[in-house]
Formats: C-alpha cells, structure tokens, sequence
C-alpha cells in the first residue's frame, strides 16, 4: 500500500473534532465521557470509510480566498436583485437555457469549488458535472442572447481563475497570468479534449449541447 494510500486511511483530525462536537450536540451535555465517545466514533468512521486521496500541487493562498470571498459577497448581492427583478417582471416570460462550459484546469478539485461557486450565485445552478472532460452544465435564467450566454461562460472561467489564485499551485498561477494552458494534473492523460466553446439549449435538460 502507498504512503498516500495510508495516509487516507488515518483518521482525519477535523473529523474526529466534528465527531466529537456533534456528539456531545446530540447529547446536550458536555463532558469528557461524551467528548471521547464522540472521538472514538470519528475515528472508527474514518477507518471503516476512509476518505479519498486529493492530490494537488497547490495551497491555500489567503490573499486569493479574501479575493474571492468577496467577489463571491458582491455577486450575491447584484444577482439576487437581479433574480428579483426578473421574477418581480410582468408581461414577459424569462427564456432560461442550459449552458456548457468547459474549464481550462484538468483538476477535480478545482471543477468541485468552481462549480459551488457557481451554484451559491442565484439564478444560475450547476445540473451536471463531467470530470471526464471538465465540463460544467449550469441551468440560468434569462437568457435574453447570445451576449448573455458568452458572459455566463465568462463568468464561470472567472470563478475557476479565482479558485486557482486560492489554492492553486505557483506554476498554475504563472500560467494563468501569462496567459499559458494549465499544467494537467499527475493523473490526467496529455491527450485531453482542447476546450469546447459555450453552448445553450432553451429549456431543456443536460445533454450534449449543439
């Protein structure tokens, strides 16, 4: 077994804590008997359901969480009165439509916390989620044109550039500020798909847009 793999399989610390908080939640009563119960049971669910190995070259960067911690406060802001807007308006029915956006990153983290980012922004909820070829299906609302649809796609590479100024590695942040492709990830294949442009569907479900 591979010193990754046994890493995995050892209890987490921030799972045997929450365990044990839980636990003691559950109880209503804090004691030292309900504390170590709490971390007995954390340890057994992370032995008996051991978590799955993430392997990033990145790490937490706090300049580029604040910025994206805010920029995720101001587009909750803007798209909230916009949703009210469109749902407030009389005598036109929004035209929704399912977008497909391909992410420049090849890493499933970053596909992850791009598509939350995503989904916490009202008016726009990510339907399907392809690993394969890091692809986000978002449903958003009214879309009006074409101009709406390439600036949701804008928006959502926005986003996965704010995840990677977060957490992503030195050579991952070089590349996105000289303009370069990402570094594909260990275990991902070089013959990847090249990106594929936005497309949109009106109404209808995740699929293969044409």
């Amino acid at each position: 077994m591979s010193a990754a793999r046994l890493r995995a399989r050892r209890p987490q610390p921030s799972l045997v804590i929450v365990c044990a908080l839980t636990w003691v939640l559950l109880w209503g009563s804090l004691s030292v008997a309900n504390l170590i119960v709490g971390a007995l049971l954390g340890v057994v669910i992370g032995l008996v359901f051991p978590m799955p190995v993430i392997d990033t070259p990145g790490r937490l960067r706090p300049l580029g969480v604040a910025a994206a911690a805010g920029r995720l406060l101001v587009d909750l802001v803007r798209s909230s009165g916009a949703v009210l807007v469109t749902v407030l308006r009389f005598g036109r029915t929004p035209r929704n439509a399912v977008v497909r956006v391909q992410l420049r990153s090849r890493s499933d983290l970053y596909l992850a916390q791009t598509a939350e980012l995503v989904t916490l922004v009202p008016g726009s909820l990510v339907i399907e989620a392809r690993r394969s070829s890091s692809t986000l299906y978002l449903h958003v609302m009214d879309v009006r044109s074409d101009a709406d649809l390439e600036r949701t796609r804008a928006d959502v590479l926005a986003a996965e550039e704010r995840v990677i100024r977060a957490f992503g590695s030195a050579a991952e942040v070089a590349a996105l500020r000289e303009g370069r492709p990402l570094p594909l990830p260990p275990d991902v294949p070089a013959d990847v798909p090249a990106a594929v442009p936005a497309a949109v569907r009106g109404d209808e479900p995740a699929g293969e847009a044409r």
